[in-house]
């Protein structure tokens, strides 16, 4: 009698200990210009990109030898036809700096908008 209680209330811990992992997805991604991803200054450079979908977007992480860079949530936007070639899409802001508004992957018929939330602190900001 014991054993029929103790097997669900077993499955529901396991269940609700362990949350179901978002598709995570990485590959390299050249930025050929300095630009903000929501807030932080990202040099030009090879970085390792990644994403994971979740029900309501996309959240996008930069990383570079290792060490964490940018993270921001977007949304995926359907399109037509595959890109052939990774590449960033940038917004020239009005004091010229430039900001990451889109990310566009080689082979996807999709592409990652970016939310357009500016932090409201900033560390150092004056």
């Amino acid at each position: 009698m014991k054993a029929k209680t103790i097997v669900p209330a077993i499955a529901i811990l396991l269940l609700t200990s362990f949350p179901l992992q978002a598709k995570k997805n990485s590959r390299p991604f050249y930025l050929r210009i300095a630009a903000t991803m929501n807030g932080a200054e990202i040099p030009p450079g090879i970085y390792e990109v990644s994403w994971e979908s979740e029900k309501t977007g996309v959240r996008v992480t930069l990383w570079k030898n290792g060490q964490f860079f940018a993270t921001a949530k977007g949304d995926w936007v359907k399109h037509g036809v595959k890109y052939t070639d990774d590449a960033a899409v940038l917004r020239v802001n009005s004091d010229g700096s430039r900001s990451l508004v889109e990310i566009r992957i080689a082979g996807v018929k999709k592409t990652i908008v970016l939310g357009t939330v500016e932090p409201i602190l900033q560390i150092g900001a004056k």
